[in-house]
């Protein structure tokens, strides 16, 4: 009966590892707003756009996160004179844009590092 014990207890210490490693969803605070107030903080920072793509991005639906994510558009700005950078997605459902990152020291990598 002990070795069984042990053995349990071994066999449990090889799994916890791999649950206490797994990644979570995480609720990040991001600003959204309408096109205007957007780009008129875009515009005051004098960014410029520099590349576009389609998102997949997960949504809350009545159970909590929907399981098939949807495709929601993503632009980057960055004024490269400042180094600022500014990047959005633009929800059509909702008509809003929302900021879900923005920051300064922006550098380009291409190529690999420099």
């Amino acid at each position: 009966m002990e070795i069984t014990k042990k053995l349990f207890v071994i066999i449990l210490g090889l799994f916890v590892p791999i649950c206490i490693s797994a990644g979570e969803w995480n609720d990040k605070p991001i600003m959204c707003a309408d096109e205007t107030e957007t780009f008129s903080a875009i515009k005051a920072k004098e960014e410029e756009l520099i590349f576009k793509a389609n998102q997949l991005t997960k949504v809350r639906n009545e159970t909590g996160l929907a399981k098939k994510p949807v495709g929601v558009a993503v632009d980057m700005y960055v004024n490269p004179k400042t180094g600022t950078y500014t990047i959005i997605e633009f929800h059509p459902t909702y008509e809003s844009y929302c900021i879900i990152s923005y920051g300064v020291n922006f550098q380009v990598f291409i190529g690999g590092v420099q």
